[in-house]
Protein backbone atom coordinates (compact mmCIF):
# COMPACT_ATOMS: atom_id res chain seq x y z
CA UNK A 1 0.00 0.00 0.00
CA UNK A 2 1.07 3.57 -0.51
CA UNK A 3 2.60 5.33 2.45
CA UNK A 4 0.22 8.22 1.93
CA UNK A 5 -2.66 8.52 -0.45
CA UNK A 6 -4.54 11.77 -0.76
CA UNK A 7 -7.16 12.54 -3.33
CA UNK A 8 -7.99 16.22 -3.49
CA UNK A 9 -11.29 16.70 -5.30
CA UNK A 10 -11.55 19.71 -7.55
CA UNK A 11 -13.95 22.27 -5.99
CA UNK A 12 -15.07 25.72 -7.15
CA UNK A 13 -16.21 28.13 -4.48
CA UNK A 14 -18.96 30.69 -4.89
CA UNK A 15 -16.35 33.42 -4.54
CA UNK A 16 -14.25 31.96 -7.34
CA UNK A 17 -17.25 31.76 -9.63
CA UNK A 18 -18.11 35.38 -8.94
CA UNK A 19 -14.54 36.40 -9.73
CA UNK A 20 -14.56 34.44 -12.97
CA UNK A 21 -17.81 36.18 -13.85
CA UNK A 22 -15.86 39.38 -14.38
CA UNK A 23 -13.55 37.80 -16.94
CA UNK A 24 -13.85 37.37 -20.66
CA UNK A 25 -15.46 34.83 -22.96
CA UNK A 26 -14.43 34.37 -26.60
CA UNK A 27 -17.00 35.24 -29.20
CA UNK A 28 -19.50 36.47 -26.65
CA UNK A 29 -20.47 39.35 -28.94
CA UNK A 30 -19.35 40.38 -32.43
CA UNK A 31 -19.58 44.06 -31.40
CA UNK A 32 -16.89 44.90 -28.86
CA UNK A 33 -19.06 47.74 -27.53
CA UNK A 34 -22.12 45.55 -27.12
CA UNK A 35 -23.63 45.78 -23.65
CA UNK A 36 -23.93 42.26 -22.27
CA UNK A 37 -25.74 43.27 -19.09
CA UNK A 38 -26.71 46.38 -17.15
CA UNK A 39 -27.47 46.80 -13.46
CA UNK A 40 -28.50 50.14 -11.96
CA UNK A 41 -26.70 52.10 -14.65
CA UNK A 42 -23.53 50.00 -14.52
CA UNK A 43 -22.79 48.27 -17.82
CA UNK A 44 -20.87 45.14 -18.67
CA UNK A 45 -19.47 45.56 -22.18
CA UNK A 46 -18.10 42.79 -24.37
CA UNK A 47 -14.77 44.58 -24.82
CA UNK A 48 -14.16 44.55 -21.05
CA UNK A 49 -14.46 40.80 -21.03
CA UNK A 50 -12.55 40.32 -24.27
CA UNK A 51 -9.59 42.34 -22.99
CA UNK A 52 -9.15 39.99 -20.03
CA UNK A 53 -9.65 36.61 -21.68
CA UNK A 54 -5.90 36.05 -21.91
CA UNK A 55 -5.68 36.07 -18.11
CA UNK A 56 -7.78 32.92 -17.81
CA UNK A 57 -6.16 29.47 -17.76
CA UNK A 58 -6.24 27.76 -21.19
CA UNK A 59 -8.62 25.05 -19.96
CA UNK A 60 -11.07 27.70 -18.76
CA UNK A 61 -10.89 29.48 -22.11
CA UNK A 62 -11.63 26.25 -23.94
CA UNK A 63 -14.52 25.46 -21.61
CA UNK A 64 -16.10 28.86 -22.24
CA UNK A 65 -15.75 28.51 -26.01
CA UNK A 66 -17.26 25.03 -26.07
CA UNK A 67 -20.14 25.66 -23.67
CA UNK A 68 -22.23 28.80 -24.35
CA UNK A 69 -24.37 28.04 -21.30
CA UNK A 70 -21.39 28.63 -19.01
CA UNK A 71 -20.82 32.04 -20.60
CA UNK A 72 -24.41 32.96 -19.85
CA UNK A 73 -24.03 31.76 -16.24
CA UNK A 74 -20.96 33.97 -15.77
CA UNK A 75 -22.85 37.04 -16.99
CA UNK A 76 -25.77 36.17 -14.72
CA UNK A 77 -23.38 35.97 -11.75
CA UNK A 78 -22.02 39.41 -12.65
CA UNK A 79 -25.61 40.67 -12.49
CA UNK A 80 -26.27 38.95 -9.16
CA UNK A 81 -23.05 40.28 -7.64
CA UNK A 82 -23.77 43.86 -8.69
CA UNK A 83 -27.36 43.68 -7.42
CA UNK A 84 -26.13 42.60 -4.01
CA UNK A 85 -23.40 45.27 -4.01
CA UNK A 86 -25.90 48.03 -4.87
CA UNK A 87 -28.16 47.02 -2.01
CA UNK A 88 -25.18 46.85 0.35
CA UNK A 89 -24.22 50.42 -0.60
CA UNK A 90 -27.81 51.55 -0.13
CA UNK A 91 -27.68 50.31 3.46
CA UNK A 92 -24.25 52.01 3.88
CA UNK A 93 -22.60 48.65 4.56
CA UNK A 94 -19.48 49.98 2.84
CA UNK A 95 -19.13 52.45 5.73
CA UNK A 96 -18.94 49.69 8.35
CA UNK A 97 -15.38 49.68 9.80
CA UNK A 98 -14.93 45.94 9.39
CA UNK A 99 -16.13 46.06 5.78
CA UNK A 100 -13.93 49.09 5.05
CA UNK A 101 -10.93 47.11 6.29
CA UNK A 102 -11.79 44.25 3.93
CA UNK A 103 -12.20 46.68 1.02
CA UNK A 104 -8.81 48.22 1.81
CA UNK A 105 -7.21 44.77 1.95
CA UNK A 106 -8.79 43.84 -1.40
CA UNK A 107 -7.53 47.09 -2.95
CA UNK A 108 -4.02 46.44 -1.63
CA UNK A 109 -4.02 42.89 -3.02
CA UNK A 110 -5.29 43.98 -6.45
CA UNK A 111 -2.75 46.81 -6.71
CA UNK A 112 0.09 44.45 -5.78
CA UNK A 113 -1.11 41.84 -8.27
CA UNK A 114 -1.48 44.33 -11.11
CA UNK A 115 1.92 45.85 -10.39
CA UNK A 116 3.56 42.45 -10.61
CA UNK A 117 1.72 41.79 -13.89
CA UNK A 118 2.90 45.10 -15.32
CA UNK A 119 6.49 45.06 -14.11
CA UNK A 120 7.32 41.35 -14.19
CA UNK A 121 4.82 39.07 -15.91
CA UNK A 122 4.66 40.98 -19.20
CA UNK A 123 8.42 41.49 -19.37
CA UNK A 124 9.85 38.04 -18.70
CA UNK A 125 10.50 35.85 -21.70
CA UNK A 126 11.83 32.35 -22.33
CA UNK A 127 13.14 31.48 -25.79
CA UNK A 128 13.25 28.07 -27.46
CA UNK A 129 17.03 28.20 -27.11
CA UNK A 130 16.67 28.74 -23.35
CA UNK A 131 14.39 25.73 -23.11
CA UNK A 132 16.71 23.48 -25.10
CA UNK A 133 19.78 24.56 -23.11
CA UNK A 134 18.06 23.91 -19.80
CA UNK A 135 16.95 20.45 -20.95
CA UNK A 136 20.45 19.46 -22.09
CA UNK A 137 21.95 20.63 -18.79
CA UNK A 138 19.32 19.00 -16.54
CA UNK A 139 18.31 15.78 -18.27
CA UNK A 140 18.37 13.90 -14.97
CA UNK A 141 15.37 15.95 -13.82
CA UNK A 142 13.29 14.44 -16.59
CA UNK A 143 14.24 10.78 -16.25
CA UNK A 144 11.55 8.25 -15.45
CA UNK A 145 12.55 5.61 -12.87
CA UNK A 146 11.67 1.95 -13.17
CA UNK A 147 8.00 1.43 -12.36
CA UNK A 148 5.38 -1.29 -12.15
CA UNK A 149 1.64 -1.34 -12.60
CA UNK A 150 0.10 -3.63 -10.03
CA UNK A 151 -3.14 -4.65 -8.34
CA UNK A 152 -3.55 -6.07 -4.87
CA UNK A 153 -5.95 -7.73 -2.49
CA UNK A 154 -5.62 -6.71 1.15
CA UNK A 155 -6.77 -8.54 4.24
CA UNK A 156 -6.44 -5.77 6.77
CA UNK A 157 -5.20 -6.25 10.31
CA UNK A 158 -5.72 -3.45 12.87
CA UNK A 159 -2.57 -1.83 14.30
CA UNK A 160 -3.27 -3.02 17.83
CA UNK A 161 -4.32 -6.52 16.77
CA UNK A 162 -3.26 -9.59 18.76
CA UNK A 163 -1.61 -12.73 17.41
CA UNK A 164 -4.96 -14.43 16.78
CA UNK A 165 -6.09 -11.61 14.47
CA UNK A 166 -2.91 -12.01 12.42
CA UNK A 167 -3.41 -15.78 12.24
CA UNK A 168 -7.00 -15.34 11.09
CA UNK A 169 -5.89 -12.87 8.41
CA UNK A 170 -3.21 -15.28 7.24
CA UNK A 171 -5.76 -18.08 6.90
CA UNK A 172 -8.08 -15.80 4.91
CA UNK A 173 -5.38 -14.57 2.51
CA UNK A 174 -4.22 -18.15 1.86
CA UNK A 175 -7.80 -19.15 1.09
CA UNK A 176 -8.04 -16.30 -1.45
CA UNK A 177 -4.73 -17.43 -2.99
CA UNK A 178 -6.12 -20.93 -3.46
CA UNK A 179 -9.09 -19.48 -5.34
CA UNK A 180 -6.74 -17.55 -7.60
CA UNK A 181 -4.61 -20.63 -8.21
CA UNK A 182 -7.85 -22.40 -9.14
CA UNK A 183 -8.54 -19.85 -11.89
CA UNK A 184 -10.60 -17.20 -10.11
CA UNK A 185 -10.46 -13.67 -11.55
CA UNK A 186 -8.13 -11.40 -9.55
CA UNK A 187 -10.08 -8.19 -10.14
CA UNK A 188 -13.40 -9.80 -9.20
CA UNK A 189 -11.98 -11.26 -5.97
CA UNK A 190 -10.44 -7.87 -5.12
CA UNK A 191 -13.85 -6.21 -5.49
CA UNK A 192 -15.45 -8.85 -3.29
CA UNK A 193 -12.79 -9.48 -0.62
CA UNK A 194 -10.18 -6.72 -0.46
CA UNK A 195 -10.15 -4.40 2.57
CA UNK A 196 -8.46 -1.54 0.73
CA UNK A 197 -11.20 1.05 0.06
CA UNK A 198 -8.99 3.03 -2.31
CA UNK A 199 -8.50 0.23 -4.85
CA UNK A 200 -11.29 -2.25 -4.08
CA UNK A 201 -13.83 -0.79 -6.54
CA UNK A 202 -11.15 -0.76 -9.28
CA UNK A 203 -10.42 -4.46 -8.90
CA UNK A 204 -7.38 -3.74 -6.73
CA UNK A 205 -5.71 -1.53 -9.36
CA UNK A 206 -2.96 0.69 -7.88
CA UNK A 207 -1.74 2.10 -11.18
CA UNK A 208 1.96 2.64 -11.87
CA UNK A 209 4.35 3.34 -9.00
CA UNK A 210 8.11 3.61 -8.67
CA UNK A 211 10.41 2.60 -5.83
CA UNK A 212 9.99 4.54 -2.62
CA UNK A 213 6.22 4.91 -3.00
CA UNK A 214 5.18 1.77 -1.12
CA UNK A 215 6.18 0.20 2.19
CA UNK A 216 9.39 -1.87 1.77
CA UNK A 217 7.80 -5.36 2.01
CA UNK A 218 5.18 -4.53 -0.62
CA UNK A 219 7.70 -2.83 -2.91
CA UNK A 220 10.17 -5.72 -2.80
CA UNK A 221 7.52 -8.27 -3.71
CA UNK A 222 6.00 -6.17 -6.50
CA UNK A 223 9.30 -5.40 -8.26
CA UNK A 224 10.37 -9.05 -8.03
CA UNK A 225 7.32 -10.26 -9.97
CA UNK A 226 7.00 -10.58 -13.75
CA UNK A 227 3.94 -9.22 -15.58
CA UNK A 228 1.02 -11.57 -15.04
CA UNK A 229 2.44 -13.17 -11.89
CA UNK A 230 0.70 -13.17 -8.51
CA UNK A 231 2.72 -13.10 -5.31
CA UNK A 232 2.51 -15.34 -2.30
CA UNK A 233 0.91 -13.65 0.73
CA UNK A 234 2.98 -10.57 1.68
CA UNK A 235 2.90 -9.33 5.27
CA UNK A 236 3.11 -5.57 5.89
CA UNK A 237 2.07 -3.32 8.79
CA UNK A 238 -1.34 -3.06 7.10
CA UNK A 239 -2.05 -6.80 6.98
CA UNK A 240 -1.62 -9.44 4.28
CA UNK A 241 -1.54 -8.73 0.53
CA UNK A 242 -1.70 -10.65 -2.69
CA UNK A 243 -0.02 -8.65 -5.46
CA UNK A 244 -0.47 -9.04 -9.20
CA UNK A 245 1.89 -7.19 -11.54
CA UNK A 246 0.23 -6.14 -14.77
CA UNK A 247 3.01 -4.21 -16.53
CA UNK A 248 6.57 -3.03 -16.02
CA UNK A 249 8.44 0.00 -17.37
CA UNK A 250 12.22 0.27 -17.42
CA UNK A 251 13.92 3.47 -16.29
CA UNK A 252 14.32 5.88 -19.21
CA UNK A 253 14.95 9.51 -20.08
CA UNK A 254 12.09 11.49 -21.57
CA UNK A 255 12.63 13.09 -24.95
CA UNK A 256 12.83 16.86 -25.39
CA UNK A 257 9.49 16.92 -27.19
CA UNK A 258 7.83 15.17 -24.24
CA UNK A 259 8.97 17.75 -21.70
CA UNK A 260 9.58 21.01 -23.56
CA UNK A 261 6.34 22.58 -22.33
CA UNK A 262 7.17 21.58 -18.75
CA UNK A 263 10.71 22.94 -19.11
CA UNK A 264 9.44 26.25 -20.45
CA UNK A 265 7.02 26.59 -17.53
CA UNK A 266 9.80 25.76 -15.06
CA UNK A 267 12.00 28.47 -16.56
CA UNK A 268 9.19 31.02 -16.51
CA UNK A 269 8.52 30.26 -12.85
CA UNK A 270 12.21 30.55 -12.06
CA UNK A 271 12.45 33.94 -13.78
CA UNK A 272 9.31 35.12 -12.00
CA UNK A 273 10.74 34.19 -8.61
CA UNK A 274 14.09 35.84 -9.35
CA UNK A 275 12.48 39.04 -10.63
CA UNK A 276 10.04 39.24 -7.71
CA UNK A 277 12.79 38.59 -5.14
CA UNK A 278 14.91 41.35 -6.65
CA UNK A 279 11.94 43.72 -6.75
CA UNK A 280 11.03 43.09 -3.11
CA UNK A 281 14.64 43.49 -2.00
CA UNK A 282 14.75 46.91 -3.68
CA UNK A 283 11.37 47.96 -2.26
CA UNK A 284 12.47 47.07 1.27
CA UNK A 285 15.26 49.60 0.85
CA UNK A 286 12.76 52.29 -0.16
CA UNK A 287 10.07 51.69 2.44
CA UNK A 288 10.61 51.02 6.16
CA UNK A 289 9.60 47.51 7.19
CA UNK A 290 9.31 46.33 10.78
CA UNK A 291 8.26 42.84 11.84
CA UNK A 292 7.48 42.20 15.50
CA UNK A 293 8.42 38.54 15.92
CA UNK A 294 7.43 38.49 19.60
CA UNK A 295 3.95 39.81 18.88
CA UNK A 296 3.54 37.31 16.04
CA UNK A 297 4.42 34.44 18.37
CA UNK A 298 1.93 35.67 20.96
CA UNK A 299 -0.90 36.17 18.46
CA UNK A 300 -3.61 33.56 18.85
CA UNK A 301 -2.34 32.18 22.12
CA UNK A 302 -4.84 31.64 24.92
CA UNK A 303 -4.62 34.37 27.55
CA UNK A 304 -2.75 33.44 30.69
CA UNK A 305 -4.97 32.24 33.52
CA UNK A 306 -5.60 34.84 36.19
CA UNK A 307 -3.91 34.07 39.53
CA UNK A 308 -6.13 32.35 42.02
CA UNK A 309 -7.70 34.65 44.60
CA UNK A 310 -6.39 34.18 48.16
CA UNK A 311 -8.57 32.05 50.38
CA UNK A 312 -10.93 34.11 52.47
CA UNK A 313 -10.07 34.08 56.21
CA UNK A 314 -12.85 33.16 58.57
CA UNK A 315 -13.59 35.89 61.16
CA UNK A 316 -12.77 34.95 64.70
CA UNK A 317 -15.75 34.13 66.88
CA UNK A 318 -16.66 36.77 69.45
CA UNK A 319 -15.50 35.81 72.97
CA UNK A 320 -18.19 34.31 75.17
CA UNK A 321 -18.81 36.56 78.20
CA UNK A 322 -17.96 34.98 81.53
CA UNK A 323 -20.77 34.28 83.90
CA UNK A 324 -20.72 36.28 87.14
Amino acid sequence: MKKTSWLKPLTISCTALMCVATFSTHGIAADKNAVLAEVGGKKLEAKVLEEQIANLPPQMQMMLVQNPQIKKQFVERWVDTNLLALEAQKTKLDQDPAVKNKLDEAKTFILAQEYVMKEIEKKINVTDADVKAYFEKNKAEFSEPESVKASHILVKVPQDADEKAWKDAEVKIKDIKKKLDGGADFAKLAQEMSDDPGSKAKGGDLGFFSKGRMVPEFEAAAFALKPGEVSQPVKTPFGYHLIKVVEKKDAHEKSFDEVKDQVKQNLLNQKRREALDAMLLNLKKQYPVKINETAIDETGKAPAAAPAAPAATQPKAAPTPKKK
